[in-house]
């Protein structure tokens, strides 16, 4: 018997194997270069992010602009309060100015306990004798 049916095998369609090929996977696409930006003389911001954003060096650098930006208190999602603080401190940029992360200001300590937490069955601090949970532990 070698003609039973099979109904798990994928039929062949010899007019679809063209399309597939006419259609990369979507993550191809995500991957590319824009089309304008894949000669070496695209100039521009973009041009030059699409370039080097997996240069390690890059990414750091472009990292300490933004936290100096986040401390002047600009929105880094904002395209135009970007473009503004840019052209503003551009002089500053183009001499290495921000080569390193602003300083933090005071840094916040670590809490230490005074005395340790108390339970809820533990005797109630303030001497009566009582358990927390029915002494003051009912007030707070």
């Amino acid at each position: 018997m070698s003609w039973q049916w099979n109904p798990f095998k994928k039929k062949e369609n010899p007019a679809a194997a063209p399309e597939t090929a006419k259609n990369p996977s979507p993550f191809a696409a995500a991957q590319a270069i824009p089309k304008e930006l894949e000669t070496p003389a695209a100039k521009g911001v973009m041009g030059l992010f699409y370039r080097k954003w997996k240069d390690p060096a890059f990414v750091k650098q472009m990292k300490v602009i933004a936290a100096h930006m986040a401390k002047e208190g600009i929105n880094v999602k904002d395209t135009g309060a970007v473009k503004a603080w840019l052209e503003k401190n551009k002089e500053a940029l183009e001499a290495g100015k921000f080569a390193q992360a602003p300083e933090e200001g005071v840094k916040q300590g670590t809490y230490v306990k005074t005395r340790p937490d108390i339970g809820r069955n533990d005797p109630c601090t303030c001497g009566s004798g009582k358990k927390y949970k029915k002494c003051c532990g009912t007030k707070a």
